[in-house]
């Protein structure tokens, strides 16, 4: 959770559609400002009655493109992404997201649905196929994974609103499940966008600074170390009274990675952003 999160950074502690870095993990922002502080929870309006939804039927699909880093860090804990095979099983806590997050992006790029049948994972390659049981009451369901999280403690999987309803758990936030993996992305050999996903536009936000003159001056300095068929450095005033440094890879994540790398070799911490 994260990651408007997550391209959406992809930043997500303890929920989803966010993530530190440049890992894939979504973060919304809708300009490359800060995320509000909203409460989640579940719909504000019960417009959809989740027992009356489909249940999703698992398919092969291709890795996407975004979400799958070979490693990121989330509060200096360091994720690696581990491939698992059809048939994969394990047993833990679930947790939810709802409202707070709906329509942010999440680390696979797309936006997410409370209403969707949905859930995040710390390490799974996405998207992937579970079959989540509620060992409450035996409630089962297949969800879809496409995002990063949960970030507490012996939490294995976050599930959407509508996800944590159908299996009886949402009035209360957490419930003890076993998830058993159905499908799997075959290899790094499908690393293809999801078609049906607009890449969103990453910014890496370098600094923000109190005159334009001492912001220009950073963004010469970069300039010098990232081409511009690379990333568009620009300075952006955010009426606050302060202007940021923000670059914006042109191309894919691969390149977004040596821009990332380039500007930490210069002493910067790039914080993610992603605008929608």
């Amino acid at each position: 959770m994260i990651r408007s999160a997550v391209i959406l950074i992809m930043l997500l502690l303890g929920g989803c559609s966010s993530v530190q870095q440049w890992m894939g993990v979504a973060e919304p922002a809708n300009d490359g400002s800060e995320v509000d502080e909203v409460p989640d929870g579940p719909p504000l309006i019960a417009s959809v009655d989740v027992d009356l939804l489909p249940e999703p039927e698992a398919k092969p699909e291709p890795l996407s493109q975004y979400g799958n880093p070979e490693s990121y860090e989330i509060e200096g804990i360091t994720y690696k992404i581990s491939p698992v095979g059809s048939g994969f099983s394990e047993i833990g806590v679930a947790s939810w997201y709802g409202r707070k997050f709906h329509g942010r992006l999440t680390s696979s790029g797309e936006p997410f649905d409370m209403f969707q049948f949905t859930a995040a994972h710390k390490t799974m390659p996405i998207p992937a196929w579970v079959r989540v049981t509620n060992l409450e009451n035996d409630r089962s369901l297949v969800v879809r994974v496409n995002d990063r999280g949960p970030f507490k403690k012996d939490r294995v999987l976050d599930l959407s609103w509508a996800a944590a309803k159908r299996l009886g758990f949402s009035d209360k936030g957490t419930t003890q499940v076993s998830y058993e993996v159905l499908t799997v992305p075959s290899s790094d050999a499908d690393l293809i966008a999801n078609p049906l996903v607009k890449p969103p536009q990453i910014i890496l936000q370098v600094t923000a600074v109190s005159t334009a003159i001492q912001a220009q001056k950073v963004a010469d300095q970069i300039q010098k170390e990232v081409p511009k068929d690379m990333a568009t450095i620009r300075v952006d005033p955010n009426g606050a009274g302060l202007f940021r440094v923000q670059v914006l890879p042109k191309t894919d994540l691969r390149v977004e990675r040596e821009i990332h790398d380039k500007l930490v070799a210069l002493g910067w911490s790039p914080k993610r952003l992603i605008a929608r």
